[in-house]
């Protein structure tokens, strides 16, 4: 490391010594009484999260029980979040996938019983919870697959080098004598235009 090296040290914040108290334990970390406080308007903030309330009634009682503005009881709402993970969104995909599993193990008792149809609609189920059945390839360009051929001007030593392997071994292009060059792509469409 050279001696005009900058390092960089962020200040940690009460959020991030809550978080290390939550990870590592309660010995980990020194709360003070405030951060303590804080620590646990946020537990309590996750707390009604996860026990089914919306983040407005948690901004709600949160404000009621404390007393503070909403503006800062919209802070321990998204702290908590921000510490112990989104419990809206993670219960949503552990739904959807207890559904999948369900769904599978639907397809093998089908397959079991012999009966397509139940099969069939199970798979059906499968993916449109998987979302397979929804245009996802917006941005797919089959163009891009179809072969290229490009055109390239290379120095008579590289053509030397390129003809004499011509009996069908490989070339390494690294140990060639090369430099790259600016380019510019040529569309078919453009030189139609002109």
């Amino acid at each position: 490391m050279s001696s005009n090296a900058v390092i960089v040290r962020k200040k940690i914040t009460t959020l991030d010594k809550i978080r290390k108290y939550y990870l590592k334990g309660e010995d980990s970390v020194t709360l003070n009484e405030k951060q303590n406080e804080i620590r646990i308007r946020v537990y309590k903030a996750w707390n009604l999260l996860i026990n089914y309330h919306s983040k407005e009634q948690a901004m709600s009682v949160i404000m009621t029980e404390y007393g503070c503005s909403r503006a800062q009881s919209y802070r321990y709402v998204s702290d908590s979040m921000s510490v112990f993970g989104n419990p809206i969104a993670n219960q949503k995909e552990a739904e959807k996938y207890l559904m999948g599993e369900d769904l599978i193990k639907s397809q093998q008792r089908s397959i079991k019983n012999k009966d397509e149809a139940a099969y069939l609609k199970a798979a059906a189920l499968r993916i449109k919870l998987g979302g397979f059945d929804k245009d996802t390839l917006q941005n797919f360009d089959p163009e891009k697959l179809k072969a290229q051929t490009y055109i390239l001007k290379v120095h008579p030593s590289v053509l030397k080098s390129i003809e004499s392997r011509s009996d069908g071994g490989s070339l390494d292009f690294n140990d060639l004598d090369t430099e790259d060059v600016d380019y510019q792509e040529v569309n078919d469409e453009e030189d139609e235009e002109e």
